[in-house]
């Protein structure tokens, strides 16, 4: 019996009727999960304490994906420990974090994706989290051997938000659907990403996917430091179909499930 921990975590911000600026500054809506092992997650909280250490990180600070972002722009930073980091130095630290966790074994990537740009999905915004993690749960439960046992944590959220995201959870793992959720936890718990070196990795994973996306949708040829990233670690580690042939529906799910986006989709993962 194995026991995991899935972290998820968002990059984008969802509308299902988007303007012009919302588009140019929110492409996609992206949800990551992150699956590891109860053993192996002991070890890594132990790892990023190390590398907060060599970082120079205080206890009371976390470093987010948005961080590296606002590096160029004047007074943006959001702490003074951002400020002071170099560029270099900060895209290190991302480096060693994404070495650490995909050094263990058990780690797995999952995504699900909403396509903003093409203005593609008219889900209520309401309802966007739980069409996400549906189809999360449905794949981790697929994926789980007949005694093992996974609970999902995301970041805190605004109280009506998080309420909602519970009661939608409960909801279809114990009514179930196509699938029948007998390997779950019943619902979703909620951390505090300052707490929780998971959530902080999905935050990284999200943010890679996103800017992933960007430079092979939108901007080619840009976005390389992320490129990078998802080639060297989310790349070998992320969920695909037993013949290791597809990735779309698999890994990366599209939320609506067919959509003009998913032979998008295809086309950067799968071809």
């Amino acid at each position: 019996m194995s026991n995991y921990l899935v972290f998820t975590d968002e990059a984008g911000n969802y509308t299902s009727h988007p303007s012009e600026k919302h588009i140019s500054s929110h492409p996609f809506y992206i949800r990551s999960y992150v699956r590891m092992s109860a053993e192996d997650y002991c070890q890594y909280q132990i790892d990023t304490q190390r590398i907060n250490g060599m970082y120079e990180i205080p206890f009371e600070e976390e470093i987010k994906w948005s961080d590296l972002g606002t590096k160029h722009k004047k007074g943006a930073p959001r702490t003074s420990t951002i400020e002071q980091m170099s560029l270099d130095r900060l895209k290190k630290y991302f480096r060693a974090v994404l070495e650490a966790a995909t050094n263990k074994e058990s780690l797995s990537f999952l995504y699900t994706v909403t396509d903003i740009v093409g203005r593609t999905c008219w889900i209520a915004e309401d309802d966007i989290y739980s069409h996400h993690l549906q189809a999360a749960f449905q794949r981790m439960q697929m994926s789980a051997n007949p005694d093992d046992f996974a609970m999902f944590i995301m970041d805190e959220l605004n109280e009506k938000a998080v309420k909602q995201i519970k009661a939608a959870c409960h909801t279809f793992t114990v009514k179930g659907d196509f699938v029948e959720y007998k390997n779950l936890y019943q619902g979703v718990l909620t951390e505090n990403s300052l707490y929780s070196p998971g959530i902080q990795l999905a935050d990284y994973a999200a943010g890679i996917l996103n800017n992933y996306l960007r430079g092979n949708i939108l901007s080619p040829g840009n976005f390389q430091f992320a490129v990078d990233l998802y080639n060297e670690f989310i790349k070998p580690h992320l969920r695909c179909s037993k013949n290791g042939k597809k990735t779309v529906g698999y890994g990366v799910v599209n939320i609506p499930k067919t959509t003009p986006f998913l032979p998008i989709l295809e086309s950067v993962f799968d071809n």
